[in-house]
């Protein structure tokens, strides 16, 4: 397994000096982050030109890294119709741009759930937009996966499950990232296994608490098995990217860049060495 970095830890730098700095500290891969966060704005988007695209491919090639994923969460099932058109869009943009910048897997989320409207409603507007993001990324070689988001529309192994039987005999794959499974209640380390082979990215975030009331720590202070976890994705033959997604800022946590990349590529070295 190799380690990436998600970059919007980095917000505060051009994404292009964010794949220096995880370069140089020594990960594997950046992961682009395609997401509006309350505290870091998208690094890049579906708008970026061919030649914005060919530029961020080589700058990260010249760099010695890959681009494992873009991030690309925007929500699904938005009420208003146009709203929703317009983020549907930009969720089959990403996939377009991974293709690009030649990452190798997009992930989703359905975002949260809307008011005032009847679930099975909200469920075949998120079971359509994840056909076609599928569908898209078939025809451009990448791999679509899906992210359950604590709190969220779908935010568990059983909703994540459905929304795959649903897609069926389309096949929704996973960004798997424990921290979310951790808060609902589901374990992190049989749900590697529920999963299987359908997991196609990885993050690494450690987490505590409860829908109600949780935090995502910096890594080793949550609750997370990750040891299991990694002993777990051993079992299911999984090669791939271990991203880490560092969001403790949010939540009261103070560590500066240097610390967190540091901290963290030393902390799932250990796991996996």
């Amino acid at each position: 397994m190799r380690i990436g970095f998600h970059s919007s830890a980095l917000h505060r730098h051009p994404i292009e000096d964010a794949i220096d700095k995880v370069a140089a500290a020594g990960f594997d891969a950046i992961e682009f982050n395609a997401e509006d966060i309350p505290w870091a704005p998208a690094h890049v988007r579906p708008s970026l030109s061919g030649e914005e695209r060919a530029r961020l491919r080589r700058r990260a090639k010249d760099a010695g890294v890959a681009i494992s994923a873009i991030g690309g969460h925007i929500s699904l099932v938005e009420a208003d119709p146009d709203v929703r058109q317009a983020n549907l869009d930009y969720a089959l943009g990403c996939v377009d741009l991974a293709a690009d910048v030649g990452a190798e897997v997009d992930h989703l989320f359905s975002g949260m759930t809307p008011e005032g409207v009847p679930q099975e409603k909200a469920w075949d507007w998120l079971v359509d937009g994840a056909a076609q993001c599928i569908e898209r990324g078939q025809a451009v070689g990448v791999t679509v996966g899906f992210e359950p988001v604590a709190t969220q529309f779908v935010c568990t192994v059983g909703g994540l499950q459905r929304l795959m039987e649903a897609l069926e005999p389309l096949e929704l794959h996973v960004n798997y990232d424990a921290s979310h499974y951790q808060v609902h209640g589901d374990d992190p380390v049989e749900s590697v296994r529920t999963f299987g082979d359908r997991i196609a990215h990885v993050h690494v975030k450690d987490a505590k608490g409860t829908p109600e009331a949780y935090e995502f720590s910096p890594l080793g202070q949550g609750d997370i098995n990750f040891p299991g976890m990694i002993s777990a994705l051993r079992e299911i033959g999984y090669d791939g990217f271990l991203s880490v997604e560092y969001e403790a800022n949010a939540f009261g946590y103070v560590e500066t860049e240097e610390e967190i990349l540091s901290n963290s590529i030393r902390f799932v070295r250990a796991l996996i060495t």
